[in-house]
């Protein structure tokens, strides 16, 4: 199962695991039946239709049920007796053959790992410039932000400040949103053409930053250090502030020695042939490159930089002139060599992360070339990804077309049914065909689907909604309680008679709502601790130094409904 490395995705695996687990029993079950002889089926029967009568409340009431429901227990009851035989089927196998029918295996989309690569690097750099008391990549300020921070006062100053984003990537996202914009009735995307072709002979297709796109940032440092002088003016600025061309340079080297080499081994001629199960090898290639990037960062900023070692499969850089020109540039880039050490290491750490399932003591690694090849699966999950995308557009053209009408026509078209049904089908068959798509039609099924949806989700809103007057409950019997405390103010009393843990917490809690300074009550879990957070703020009290804790509206308390338009957390934002 090739899925991205959400979580939410981990989980289906899962239940995909156990549904597989029960069809597996079942199945073996059903022809542990078929191969027995009816003096060994009937007792185990006769069993499950006693249960059955017992669980209705005898034999009146068993009768008493309608029809539909006497079939559907009786349905699962013939389920529980395969179930049971498969169990003991499975259990007689040989350790090869019961591994053979259990085999499900998981692996991680090969471009969600590169991408969250770069997320993570870009993390670990802009972590970096703190880290090293240097001043970093200067602030892109939106034309709000900019207001405050030119007309505005100290505080919102240091406001705009704090919301506004810095560095290459957020320049290279700029770019995306000017020059390549996802809605295409905004952007730049046709001056942008007609301005290249003027100046420097050809037409660039900026990378699509603004739609999440595999690569998308290392490729649009690229063109921004190659083509791009005097445009928008935060992208004007940004390619005129150190700090952030150093991180443009850092996300070109990244690209180049490891982006462009692991894209050519994943979405390379070659790439319907490969299997994802079969690239643990590969991984570990793009691991030990980082590191030795790391260890010798020179393979990539030294005058006599080679790809044959720079580049992670030893072949020509994928853009020349791209790294010829970070070299051009590196002389005037004193934090070139941290900032990109930082990168590798951050992009290191999320490729031990996103490539644990190659772990040798992992599934993948314990099954056998044959295994992995029956459990095949592509190096991305680009179908899954394209299937979804494709089913947005028709939304757009078609808004009333139902999931079943999306999935029949999606359906026709991949398999090429129109040339089966031309080739096979006789008149008879289409008349029946006809017939039986006039009979889904009238079904309702799509409106029965949506009831059922309607329902789950008014029982999840109503679920979250009961656990959050719980919780507000419990608050406010906490906010009471706090409002009860009789506040000790005298420090010796406190030392000579401190009572009990739940005494200190709530004359604890009393300053806290006072004194920003009160440690939490998870750092204060010993008695001897708590004495002395107390001691602390009364003395701060009593002296009038405690720092006031910002007052918290508790009045409103927001349900979380799910969205149409949440997205993974684990892609590169």
């Amino acid at each position: 199962m090739n899925t991205d490395h959400a979580e939410d995705q981990k989980k289906l695996f899962r239940l995909f695991m156990a549904w597989k687990e029960s069809c597996e029993r079942e199945m073996q079950g059903q022809e542990a039946i078929l191969s027995a002889s009816l003096a060994e089926v009937i007792p185990l029967l006769w069993k499950e239709i006693q249960q059955n009568i017992a669980d209705a409340g005898g034999l009146a009431s068993w009768e008493a049920l309608p029809p539909n429901k006497q079939e559907s227990r009786e349905i699962a009851a013939y389920q529980r007796v395969c179930v049971n035989l498969g169990e003991d089927r499975l259990e007689a196998l040989t350790p090869e053959d019961c591994r053979y029918a259990s085999l499900f295996i998981w692996g991680g989309c090969c471009m969600h790992k590169e991408m969250n690569s770069v997320k993570g690097g870009n993390t670990r750099m802009m972590a970096w410039w703190l880290e090293n008391d240097l001043v970093g990549p200067m602030k892109l300020y939106n034309r709000d932000n900019s207001a405050a921070a030119t007309l505005g006062g100290e505080a919102a100053r240091e406001r705009a400040s704090e919301v506004s984003q810095a560095g290459g990537v957020k320049l290279t996202s700029l770019a995306g949103a000017v020059f390549a914009n996802k809605d295409k009735k905004k952007g730049q995307q046709d001056t942008l053409q007609v301005h290249l072709q003027s100046t420097v002979g050809y037409m660039v297709c900026f990378p699509g930053t603004s739609s999440t796109r595999y690569g998308s940032h290392g490729n649009a440092a690229i063109e921004l250090i190659r083509n791009f002088t005097n445009i928008e003016q935060n992208i004007y600025l940004g390619l005129h502030d150190n700090p952030t061309i150093t991180e443009l340079c850092v996300l070109i080297l990244y690209a180049l020695s490891v982006t462009h080499p692991y894209m050519r081994q994943v979405r390379g001629p070659n790439a319907t042939e490969t299997n994802l199960l079969d690239m643990g090898p590969v991984h570990d290639k793009v691991i030990a490159h980082c590191r030795t990037i790391i260890d010798n960062p020179d393979l990539l900023l030294s005058s006599e930089a080679l790809y044959a070692t720079g580049s992670m499969d030893g072949n020509i850089w994928e853009r020349l002139d791209a790294f010829y020109g970070v070299h051009a540039l590196a002389p005037g880039l004193p934090h070139l060599r941290g900032a990109m050490i930082a990168f590798f290491e951050g992009a290191l750490d999320t490729w031990l992360r996103f490539t644990s399932e190659y772990q040798p003591d992992g599934l993948i690694a314990s099954a056998s070339a044959a295994e992995r090849l029956r459990a095949y699966m592509l190096p991305t999950n680009d179908d899954n990804e394209g299937g979804l995308g494709g089913k947005r557009v028709t939304t757009q053209h078609a808004p009333n077309m139902t999931l079943e009408s999306h999935n029949a026509r999606a359906t026709y078209r991949k398999n090429n049914t129109s040339a089966f049904i031309r080739k096979t089908l006789t008149l008879a068959d289409w008349k029946y065909l006809r017939r039986k798509a006039r009979e889904i039609d009238s079904s309702g099924m799509a409106k029965k689907r949506r009831e059922i949806q309607a329902a789950a989700q008014r029982d999840t809103v109503e679920k979250k909604r009961k656990a959050t007057a719980e919780q507000k409950a419990a608050h406010n019997a906490k906010c009471a309680k706090i409002d009860a405390v009789v506040a000790r103010l005298d420090v010796r009393s406190i030392q000579d008679a401190p009572g009990t843990n739940a005494d200190l917490d709530l004359q604890l809690e009393w300053h806290r709502r006072r004194d920003t300074l009160v440690l939490k009550k998870t750092d204060v879990k010993l008695k001897v601790d708590k004495i002395k957070a107390l001691v602390e703020a009364v003395e701060r009290h009593n002296s009038g130094n405690q720092v006031a804790a910002v007052p918290i509206d508790d009045s409103v308390i927001q349900v979380g409904v799910p969205s149409d338009l949440d997205e993974e957390e684990d892609d590169f934002e």
